[in-house]
């Protein structure tokens, strides 16, 4: 019982921290920096406007996220997955269901979810490694430059929440809970899917009984269950995918291998004004896509679980095969296993060396943050 008062403690001055420092920035952000433009704000401009503090948190796909909760699907937001939003619309109703009310429930849901997250996540990979290597992978996660998603009107948190408790009680041998916890989360964003072949190489590398494996297969109705709603309201199942090219032109049809994405992101580095804020995107975007590859291949050669390495590897590789990184520093925030390998990476390096990664790491996510907050396009 003292350990367990302990680890909510360290949990909650973690997420205290991390969240004291973006307010903070959100603050100085708001009252200083320039707004980007009219679109893609929160609620609208008219309403950003009214409390920019508040509506700031549901910029670009909150934008979504809120129109969903309040009034369903409809146009082209299929793509984004209903669970979340379904939350903010159940928990809002009660208090009235304004629009204010949606985003307020929504920003709540993520930091509630990510605090969890962090605990269990603290709890997940204690059971491999020892404290500091926990520790070590909470602060890099909290300190990565597009953290602050886990903040805001966004389904960043809730479906880590949800994957990293799927993993939990896979490890703790009870799947029936571990697969009901995926199946919530291929509701949340398609990545959940990808918990289907991870838990299977846990399984497998723990040589359970074939009777366990009958649970794994409850983790696809919660994507199969959205795409039915899919199929009977726009005839198209396959909406949340057909429609990506449409809200992101930037993405191809058919499969770009990944050499073909490196090279063309060389190429826009050395062709984009370093002036325009697009190009600092460009730049993490391919720094990120470069990271997030190496890092399950490090895992590999430091024992990590095969299972927690195929989730954090073919989370990567699957939405680079439409040809473009964008999005992905956003994407990766939920692979808690390539944070877990970074943390083992950087544990080797000298002290100064893990001060200026963490530093660099922060300072990034504050302009990250401000960025977002005042309409600049991130991930």
């Amino acid at each position: 019982m003292k350990s367990l008062r302990s680890d909510v403690k360290l949990t909650i001055l973690l997420f205290l921290s991390w969240k004291t420092a973006i307010l903070i920035t959100a603050f100085v952000a708001i009252s200083t920096i320039p707004l980007a433009g009219r679109n893609f704000l929160g609620g609208g401009m008219e309403k950003y406007l009214s409390n920019p503090f508040l509506f700031a948190w549901a910029n670009f796909d909150g934008e979504h996220y809120l129109s969903i909760s309040q009034i369903g699907y409809r146009g082209l937001e299929q793509a984004f997955f209903p669970i979340y939003p379904l939350l903010m619309n159940v928990l809002s109703k009660p208090f009235g269901g304004s629009i204010e009310t949606s985003v307020l429930m929504g920003f709540l849901v993520s930091n509630i979810a990510f605090v969890l997250a962090i605990h269990f996540l603290y709890k997940l990979i204690k059971l491999d490694f020892p404290k500091e290597i926990a520790i070590l992978t909470i602060l890099l996660m909290l300190v990565f430059p597009t953290s602050f998603y886990f903040g805001a009107v966004y389904s960043e948190s809730l479906f880590l929440l949800l994957s990293i408790l799927s993993f939990y009680f896979a490890r703790k041998d009870r799947w029936l809970i571990a697969s009901l916890f995926g199946m919530f989360a291929s509701a949340t964003r398609i990545f959940g899917m990808l918990l289907l072949g991870a838990l299977f190489f846990e399984a497998w590398q723990r040589k359970i009984s074939l009777r366990k494996y009958f649970w794994i297969i409850f983790i696809p109705v919660g994507l199969v269950s959205y795409m039915f709603y899919q199929w009977i309201t726009v005839s198209d199942p396959l909406a949340f995918y057909h429609l990506q090219k449409i809200v992101g032109p930037q993405h191809e049809s058919g499969i770009t291998l990944l050499p073909q994405v490196y090279l063309r992101y060389i190429k826009m580095i050395f062709s984009v004004d370093i002036t325009n804020p697009i190009f600092q995107t460009v730049v993490l975007e391919f720094f990120i896509g470069v990271l997030f590859f190496l890092l399950p291949i490090y895992g590999y050669f430091r024992k990590v679980r095969l299972s927690y390495l195929f989730f954090a590897l073919t989370g990567f590789l699957l939405p680079t095969i439409q040809g473009s990184l964008s999005s992905v520093p956003r994407y990766v925030i939920v692979f808690f296993p390539s944070f877990l390998c970074l943390a083992l990476l950087i544990k080797r390096l000298p002290l100064p060396f893990k001060v200026a990664i963490m530093l660099l790491s922060g300072v990034w996510l504050i302009v990250e943050t401000t960025l977002f907050l005042r309409g600049y396009w991130v991930a």
